[in-house]
């Protein structure tokens, strides 16, 4: 942007130009068609979005009929301006299977973008029949979904539909304010018909190794687990790396009794086999079309900056992960973020036709949203640490009670549980360390270790270190069943005859109130 003066009438008048967009000036002024010269006093026009002409591929709610007006600024489904009509049905029809990972964030957004997505503020962002299994879906270091789905889709009309407005709607069409407030921007065009059967596979395991050797047990293709022989493939790993695997099924577009679960791999090919057998398309998808493309001259722009509708798409879709991440977790944390929940949850689904106009609102939503999201993926770092630590105990048992373990030459130490964890700065490891040094007596000498019990904390890992490297420190033994786990723990040491001896335990905790996973 250049600032400029120029002498009109002997008077100065300041100038702005910018050469984003070309304005015709009144006072006489020739201006560039590439630049565009304003009074510096003339206020900035208000940003405005510019409506695409068709959009395709919207999911198919509750409510929508062919001809209904859609308000893009509300997401509210209005009044019909146009006379009825009826596409002609497509008899093209393609099947096809696909299979897919949900193993992060990045992972899950593109199945929210393909099941739950809309355009401006018409989005899918209440629970229907075709986006509840996104709820179900489960990913952390110790666990990951897998989405199976066999869709059959005919195509939109394959010949051109006569819209034509109703008589009412073309004297409203003169007034385009008005039109807008009574139909909306867009109305449905067309829709897609299909049938869709998508199973969920969510598998969990008890540590992040597991899991990553399961994955690379099937190799760098996903499963094919609709077929006998990658079904069973997927299962043999899952036995080989106690993966436990949890199963739920979705269907839509079909006719007749569909059969019931619970569901298994074995079950879900038998209900496939049925569901082929039955399928009868339903509306899945809607066109929808501006109304410019039938109104000469009428405009596409609303006032409104395309920001917002960003900030929309991104407030929505970080909805859905908080659905996802808060259903996966245990019934007490559910309890615990229950009430946050909710009112983000029932705030957006109830407010959406006001969030594109207030911006208060919309920003109480998003600090809202990011918070929660924060505090639910520190809850589920932490569950991953609690099976991590449950994992290390089948690892490197702890020795039994009252096992006495002698000290050799050297700095000898034993350490049992986890002492760190650095995916996550959710994980707090507190350190508490005790010494004991006594100097030689005549026999043995005793001292007995002791933390705890202290049910505030839960012990994730203790170490016992002889300090001695004389190999004459005596010996050590754990005087209860299980530390790990658990608040207490008491460690005896006993010195070798007429000895010094010089021991350390060091006890790794966690506050417990933070890792209720039993």
């Amino acid at each position: 942007m250049e600032i400029s003066t120029q002498k009109t009438n002997g008077e100065s008048t300041m100038l702005l130009t910018n050469e984003t967009q070309s304005l015709d000036i009144t006072n006489g002024v020739s201006v560039d068609p590439e630049i565009n010269s304003f009074p510096a006093t003339l206020a900035v026009s208000t940003p405005q979005t510019t409506l695409e002409g068709t959009l395709t591929n919207i999911p198919w709610t509750d409510g929508f009929t062919l001809g209904s007006g859609v308000d893009v600024i509300t997401g509210s489904l209005l009044g019909s301006a146009l006379k009825s009509f009826m596409p002609n049905l497509n008899p093209i029809k393609t099947s096809s299977e696909s299979y897919r990972f949900i193993s992060d964030d990045s992972s899950l957004n593109l199945e929210i973008g393909a099941s739950a997505s809309g355009s401006y503020n018409f989005n899918n962002v209440k629970i229907s029949a075709s986006t509840e299994f996104l709820t179900q879906i489960k990913y952390s270091e110790t666990s990951i979904t897998l989405i199976a789905e066999y869709s059959s889709l005919f195509g939109y009309s394959d010949q051109p539909v006569n819209y034509e407005l109703t008589e009412q709607a073309k004297q409203l069409a003169t007034n385009p304010a008005q039109f807008r407030q009574t139909y909306g921007d867009y109305f449905i065009a067309d829709s897609q018909r299909g049938s869709r059967f998508l199973a969920v596979y969510v598998c969990e395991t008890s540590s992040a190794e597991s899991l990553v050797e399961f994955k690379a047990s099937l190799g760098a293709e996903v499963p094919e687990v609709f077929s006998a022989e990658g079904s069973s493939r997927f299962m043999r790993a899952a036995s080989e790396h106690h993966v436990s695997i949890s199963t739920y099924l979705y269907l839509e577009g079909y006719t007749g009794t569909a059969p019931s679960g619970p569901w298994s791999p074995q079950t879900i090919l038998d209900a496939l086999k049925w569901f082929k057998a039955n399928e009868k398309g339903e509306n899945m998808k809607a066109e929808l079309k501006h109304y410019s493309t039938i109104i000469p001259g009428y405009p596409r722009t609303i006032p409104v900056d395309p920001r917002i509708f960003v900030e929309l798409s991104l407030l929505y879709s970080q909805l859905w992960d908080i659905r996802a991440r808060y259903d996966s977790l245990p019934k007490y944390y559910q309890d615990q973020y229950k009430v946050p929940f909710n009112t983000l949850n029932l705030g957006i689904v109830s407010n959406q036709d006001t969030l594109v106009t207030n911006p208060t609102l919309r920003k109480s939503y998003q600090q809202q949203a990011q918070i929660l999201k924060a505090d639910l993926d520190d809850v589920a770092a932490r569950m991953d640490f609690y099976f991590e630590v449950q994992e290390s105990l089948k690892n490197n048992p702890e020795p039994p009670a009252n096992h006495k373990i002698n000290e050799s030459k050297g700095v000898n130490k034993w350490m049992y549980g986890l002492d760190q964890y650095l995916k996550s700065d959710a994980v707090v490891i507190h350190k508490n360390q005790y010494n004991f040094k006594k100097g030689v007596k005549i026999g043995h000498s005793h001292h007995t270790f002791e933390f705890g019990p202290d049910s505030r904390f839960l012990i994730v890992g203790w170490e016992v270190v002889s300090n001695r490297t004389d190999g004459h420190n005596g010996s050590w033994r754990k005087t209860v069943s299980q530390i790990i786990l658990r608040n207490h723990a008491t460690i005896m040491v006993e010195s070798g005859y007429d000895r010094a001896m010089n021991w350390s335990l060091i006890v790794y905790y966690v506050d417990a109130k933070d890792y209720q996973f039993e």
